[in-house]
């Protein structure tokens, strides 16, 4: 269904300025109903806005995250460290929420809350680490990588195991500077929440002498790693 246009100002957008608008044809809908416009734009009230572009791929009409091309340019854009911290943010947003609604006792609060849209105070810790460490995990010395694939983590996707992740060094204190050390999102999930006792027999012994060591660092007065 196309919507014509009320405001004749507005039919004569120039839609190659959309981007792949060369490679496929392109059509916009309105933000809020979803019709089809005459033209790339359209009135809100007496705000003049941009529909949403469409591309025909495959006998279909698709947003950008579905062609290929799309695809690809989201997964460079969220492929950097920037994106990553922000999306580390989030998470650690989300799960003090959950432990919340979960009644769970936690010590200490979240210290990497940072204002909307904004990830400085995650980003500082983590150059902060990247300067002591250097661009790499700490615990297995795997060199850092913020890859994002084209598509989204689920049931049965495959994770980046050298990708960034804020692993906690004692599950029961929040994320704090003092508590989270960055490392490879593998020695995060495989370490799970394995004692010292446990990562020395699962692990190779360098991985356990430098996981404690880091503890010692940050815990000095924790009797369990003297």
């Amino acid at each position: 269904m196309i919507q014509t246009s009320f405001f004749p100002e507005l039919q004569n957008d120039n839609l190659s300025k959309a981007p792949f608008s060369s490679l496929y044809k392109i059509r916009y809908v309105h933000l809020k109903t979803g019709l089809v416009l005459k033209g790339s734009k359209y009135f809100d009230g007496e705000k003049k806005k941009r529909g949403r572009a469409q591309y025909f791929y495959n006998n279909e009409w698709v947003f950008e995250e579905v062609i290929p091309e799309g695809r690809e340019r989201r997964r460079l854009r969220e492929s950097t460290v920037e994106f990553f911290m922000r999306k580390l943010k989030t998470h650690i947003k989300g799960t003090n929420k959950y432990w919340k609604s979960q009644n769970r006792k936690i010590l200490g609060v979240n210290e990497f809350e940072d204002r909307w849209n904004c990830c400085d105070k995650i980003s500082a810790h983590f150059h902060k680490q990247v300067e002591k460490y250097g661009y790499k995990c700490p615990i297995t010395h795997i060199d850092f990588t913020t890859i994002r694939k084209n598509g989204r983590l689920g049931p049965g996707k495959e994770r980046i195991i050298s990708n960034i992740s804020p692993d906690r060094l004692f599950d029961h204190i929040n994320y704090t500077k003092q508590n989270v050390l960055f490392t490879s999102q593998g020695w995060n999930v495989a370490r799970m929440n394995f004692s010292l006792e446990d990562i020395g027999q699962l692990f190779p012994t360098e991985f356990g002498e430098r996981y404690k060591k880091i503890v010692r660092e940050r815990f000095p007065d924790n009797p369990d790693y003297k």
